[in-house]
């Protein structure tokens, strides 16, 4: 389908990297940007038939940026935002303020068939770049797909095996990007390309990497890099080790990283759409005032969700576990939820409750 799924990006000690990567001679590092998958195509009614039922479906017309997640088509542009996820308003405010349709239809012209354009929707999930402080960009391109190359691309197996075969290479995509966006949307609403840090050709070593700060925050230093070639149409990652532990921090250990029975139930069973559907449950149905004091009440009632929906499983368990060793970790958990609401309901002007809503 047009919209495709981006490939699975490897770290770069990954087995399916080839050992002679790093000596490829155009070797490009991007800046990694810490946000949540976001890609569009434009509906041209010229292509009509390149494009499947489902993008046709959520098309509004000719001219209409039909839009998605990682592996889900949401909606068009012109949708009305009460029927769009509050995460991808501003997302969806980008895509009307900060794109030119009409150079994106001249690029259809000049490829020959629709383009997929791949992006950050830059919405507070790890690293916080200052949303609160400073206006940042909407959504960060870093690929381009033309449609007539999708149907050329065989899926494996393993993810992390397909390449990045038929993307264009770093050059078009940046020449792109600047065409299509419109220079004088606000930066909040922008659509901005993605930084390219350097290019080191076949000197680059990922274990002994010095990671710069940010382009979007002097202070705040860079989730990562994506090891780019195109000649070897593959992309690799290097994250930060500081940043792997503030995420884990973020969004809790893996169950295959737990350290106690206790840890384990909690990376297990406490997941981010359940404590969303507590607070949803206390906003809404309850009439309570959302902010971080309901905390108070929300970790103990998350935990007795667990119990709830769970018990068969927790009773089964082959790892002893203290019950009342949950409820300091699920808190934190609540907490870091709680307050990634309220950061990106204000980011996308929306309401809290509404924030990944439709996404979990």
């Amino acid at each position: 389908m047009p919209v495709k799924v981006y490939p699975k990006i490897p770290r770069y000690d990954h087995p399916v990297v080839p050992e002679d990567y790093f000596e490829t001679d155009d070797l490009v590092l991007v800046e990694k940007f810490d946000g949540s998958s976001f890609r569009f195509t434009l509906y041209d009614e010229r292509y009509a038939d390149a494009y499947p039922n489902l993008v046709t479906e959520h098309a509004d017309g000719d001219g209409s940026l039909v839009f998605g997640t990682r592996k889900s088509i949401r909606g068009s542009h012109r949708d009305d935002l009460s029927e769009i996820d509050g995460a991808l308003h501003r997302a969806v405010r980008c895509l009307r303020e900060g794109v030119d349709t009409e150079s994106l239809r001249t690029l259809h012209n000049e490829y020959g068939c629709p383009l997929v354009v791949y992006a950050e929707n830059m919405v507070y999930s790890t690293l916080d770049y200052g949303y609160t402080e400073r206006a940042i960009p909407a959504l960060i391109g870093f690929d381009v797909l033309p449609c007539d190359a999708i149907e050329h691309i065989n899926p494996h197996g393993n993810p992390y095996e397909e390449t990045h075969a038929g993307f264009l290479d770093i050059d078009a995509v940046q020449t792109i990007l600047d065409r299509i966006r419109l220079a004088d949307a606000p930066r909040e609403h922008a659509l901005v390309p993605a930084t390219i840090l350097e290019q080191p050709g076949s000197t680059f070593d990922p274990k002994n990497y010095e990671f710069p700060t940010s382009s979007l925050a002097d202070e705040t230093r860079v989730e990562g890099v994506i090891v780019r070639s195109d000649s070897r149409e593959r992309r690799v990652k290097v994250v930060r080790e500081a940043f792997e532990e503030l995420n884990r921090e973020q969004f809790g250990t893996r169950p295959e990283e737990a350290n106690s029975g206790a840890a384990y139930v909690v990376a297990t069973y406490c997941t981010p759409g359940r404590i969303r559907k507590q607070v949803r449950e206390m906003v809404i149905e309850e009439n309570r005032e959302f902010g971080l004091h309901l905390n108070d009440d929300l970790h103990e009632r998350v935990v007795e969700d667990i119990w709830a929906e769970n018990w068969q499983e927790l009773m089964g368990l082959d790892r002893s576990f203290t019950p009342s060793e949950m409820y300091p970790l699920v808190a934190k958990r609540c907490i870091t939820e709680l307050r990634k609401m309220e950061t990106n309901a204000e980011l996308n002007d929306a309401d809290p409750t509404d924030i990944w809503r439709h996404l979990s």
